[in-house]
């Protein structure tokens, strides 16, 4: 088992489990699929862990599996940052759904919208106020770059270029070779 609040957790609304579910998938990723499948809810599902645990596959291949899972829609990761004592902490949350989903799912579901049962408008998530997320986790809103690393603008406010030559003008420089 994972740490608590890390480790598999399984996506809403699935259809139920068939010796079929992973048919159209390459070998490889269905026989992976199928043993994350059936992992119980919050389950160790690294790279380094899958392949202690399944001897047919090492580490690279079961990265890779992973990728092709996650871009058929199979699986999703969330960066979610994790309050501590120490302070904040970003930590990688897995979903996984044996009905693969499409990107735009996804993306509902990670604003804790889902579709309603059977199709319909949307219905907003339980625990909507904490955002879904386990005691301790929290959105934390990305941080705008500091003012001296933007690029400079003019007055009306487009970003300059950078010159390529050399500057000559500065005491001390020298460019010569």
């Amino acid at each position: 088992m994972a740490k608590p609040g890390f480790g598999k957790r399984n996506a809403p609304d699935q259809t139920p489990r068939t010796a079929h579910d992973f048919a159209q998938l390459p070998k490889r990723e269905a026989s992976i699929a199928a043993f994350i499948d059936r992992l119980p809810e919050g389950a160790a599902m690294d790279v380094k862990t899958l392949a202690k645990v399944l001897p047919d596959y090492g580490q690279q291949a079961c990265r890779t599996a992973l990728q092709r899972l996650r871009d058929a829609g199979y699986l999703f990761y969330r960066p979610v940052a994790a309050v501590t004592e120490c302070g904040v902490r970003w930590v990688t949350q897995t979903f996984f759904s044996r009905t693969a989903r499409p990107k735009a799912w996804w993306k509902r579901f990670e604003r804790d919208e889902l579709p309603a049962e059977g199709g319909g408008a949307p219905r907003a998530r339980r625990g909507a106020r904490t955002g879904g997320r386990p005691a301790g986790f929290a959105r934390v809103p990305r941080a705008r770059r500091p003012r001296a690393y933007r690029p400079p603008a003019d007055a009306l406010g487009r970003r300059l270029r950078s010159s390529r030559t050399p500057c000559r003008g500065v005491a001390g420089a020298s460019h010569d070779p």
